[in-house]
């Protein structure tokens, strides 16, 4: 524990590396001639240079518009930072742990898209992911105050409470002769799961699990009855929604996700969350627990596919893990046919970190686990100075979709990883906030 939660200056060793300094210079250039122009004047409390206004947009939009939509708002305010950059008088580059590493993750999603075995539409996907990543950038250069980090959550949670107010619905009123994402001989008694807007339950599961513990912190942190009342409807709405997926690797990084985060905010609810498990069987409807129950029954066809598959993934990355095979399915499935287990296809291997290990070899994965690494080491050490609820959710939110993405490729929908990217950076976000706070309240005081 020691060592984990030992600080490192990484401002001080990351100023003076090459790269910092070219940007740093290049955005001196811009922000003289941007003043020479007298463009700072043009654009003077214009919206263009507003990008937390674009961020906004973009996170209330995430759950109802297409990927290219998303990808459209997120150049947008993309552009926007960068014209609120050489437009002000003063910049400085925002340091964080996990910052290297992105920018390392970056690369690699770069070389290893160029190199991999298919080339049917990998400039596309290239191009996606690396916008996406670079959403982590736009975030921890755009929220500068804890008022719009607040205000960006509560966009988040609702935007994702509306989508669970259409799930509902859709459950109510919708479609259950399409459903094929359900046994039918196992599950007889399910007759929906609900996709919401994103086309797959598993999916709309996951970023649920993104959701739920943002909405719990903003409850226990709020102090207006009103707005706990609002947040407690919020909750309630989203939960049911998780439930109706009937989506068990959602199920259990939600279960992770809040009994971490309700120990942090008060240990007495061990208890409550021992005693709520021995009365879940006696509560729960039996279409719940028959599902829950389910969760590694090979006779289940869905948990049986997924075994399968990553056994063959398994013994394709025995020949493949120094490199993998590239990135995108046509990639994985130019190699893995030869590997399948009982001739099973499939468009990617269920698990994020076999996939990581597919797509960008054991480079790309060990750079996204020392990722994790600093990004839980940053989350653990502010919350051993100072509690923090709010940014205890958004790393509890993190472990939950990491549980999940063991059944899963969490990565699979675009727009769950643009939010992936933008959860960690609000991370980071979370914790530098209260920093420059204390040290703001230091200085009044001298």
């Amino acid at each position: 524990m020691g060592f984990f939660t030992k600080e490192t200056n990484y401002q001080a060793i990351e100023e003076k590396t090459v790269f910092v300094k070219l940007v740093t210079k290049v955005i001196n250039i811009l922000q003289r001639i941007t003043h020479k122009l007298k463009l700072d004047k043009l654009f003077e409390n214009s919206i263009f240079a507003k990008p937390i206004i674009w961020l906004c947009l973009l996170m209330f939009a995430v759950p109802f518009v297409p990927t290219m939509i998303t990808l459209g708002l997120l150049m947008m305010t993309l552009l926007s930072l960068l014209l609120k950059v050489v437009l002000a008088q003063e910049f400085s580059l925002n340091y964080f742990r996990t910052n290297l590493w992105v920018l390392v993750f970056l690369l690699c999603v770069v070389l290893f898209g160029l190199s991999s075995i298919a080339t049917e539409g990998i400039k596309q996907i290239v191009l996606l992911t690396s916008a996406f990543v670079v959403s982590y950038f736009v975030v921890i250069h755009t929220v500068e105050t804890k008022g719009q980090f607040r205000f960006l959550l509560y966009v988040f949670v609702i935007a994702g409470t509306l989508s669970a107010v259409y799930g509902i619905y859709q459950y109510v009123f919708g479609d259950v002769f399409t459903q094929s994402w359900i046994d039918a001989e196992m599950f007889e008694d399910i007759r929906m799961r609900v996709y919401s807007t994103f086309e797959n339950p598993n999916v709309y599961g996951e970023y649920l699990i993104l959701v739920i513990p943002v909405i719990i912190a903003l409850f226990w942190t709020e102090k207006g009855w009103l707005r706990k009342l609002f947040l407690l409807g919020m909750l309630g709405i989203t939960m049911l929604a998780a439930v109706l997926t009937f989506s068990r690797g959602c199920w259990l990084g939600i279960i992770l996700e809040v009994g971490i985060l309700l120990v942090i905010i008060d240990k007495r609810f061990i208890l409550l969350g021992v005693i709520l498990l021995m009365c879940a069987p006696l509560v729960l409807p039996k279409t719940i627990m028959n599902r829950f129950t389910s969760i590694g029954n090979l006779k289940d066809s869905s948990t049986s596919y997924r075994v399968n598959i990553w056994y063959g993934t398994v013994d394709m990355l025995k020949d493949y893990w120094p490199s993998g095979v590239g990135v995108g399915t046509a990639s994985f499935n130019a190699v893995y046919p030869m590997y399948s287990y009982n001739a099973i296809s499939t468009q990617h291997s269920h698990n994020l970190f076999l996939q990581l290990l597919s797509s960008y070899g054991v480079i790309g994965f060990a750079c996204f686990l020392i990722m994790m690494y600093e990004f839980f080491k940053e989350i653990t050490i502010h919350q051993l100075k100072k509690k923090n609820i709010v940014v205890a959710s958004l790393g509890a939110g993190m472990l939950g979709f990491l549980l999940e993405s063991m059944f899963d490729y969490t990565w699979y929908n675009y727009r769950v990883l643009l939010i992936f990217w933008v959860y960690l950076a609000l991370g980071m976000v979370g914790t530098k906030l209260e920093r420059k706070e204390e040290n703001d309240q230091d200085t009044k005081c001298h």
